[in-house]
């Protein structure tokens, strides 16, 4: 396929449309940022040992399955997390999750290990990742 085609999303039984996505209840979210080098360390510290509230808030802004994972990519290291989502209201249980005290206590601390990729939304910190496979 030539690099000047437009790359467009494939739907299929290993990846289902929006539409299909929206009658699941369990919502998935894979997103990506960089991690500066210097600061890895302390970021695998920090989660060695996430504070209890921090979890808390997430298990309350029905978050679930939450990984995050690091790699080396041409000499730069990235962050990719992934969760499971499992409410309602998403936008309302990530505004009370940006809300809450102790995660902006713990933002302070992770914030300044990442770098911001120019691909994430206006206002977001990782730059949401699209998926293309889906097995149950």
């Amino acid at each position: 396929m030539g690099t000047d085609q437009e790359i467009r999303p494939e739907y299929g039984p290993t990846n289902p449309s929006p539409e299909e996505k929206d009658k699941n209840r369990v919502k998935r979210f894979g997103s990506v940022i960089g991690l500066k080098p210097e600061k890895e360390q302390c970021y695998r510290k920090l989660h060695a040992d996430t504070w209890p509230s921090v979890v808390e808030r997430l298990r309350r802004s029905n978050m679930q399955n939450f990984s995050i994972y690091v790699t080396e990519l041409e000499g730069r290291k990235y962050l990719f997390s992934y969760f499971e989502y499992t409410g309602k209201d998403f936008e309302g249980d990530m505004k009370l999750m940006a809300d809450d005290p102790e995660t902006k206590r713990w933002w302070k601390e992770t914030d300044p290990c990442q770098i911001q990729l120019p691909t994430r939304k206006p206002g977001a910190n990782w730059s949401e990742m699209e998926m293309v496979f889906f097995m149950k």
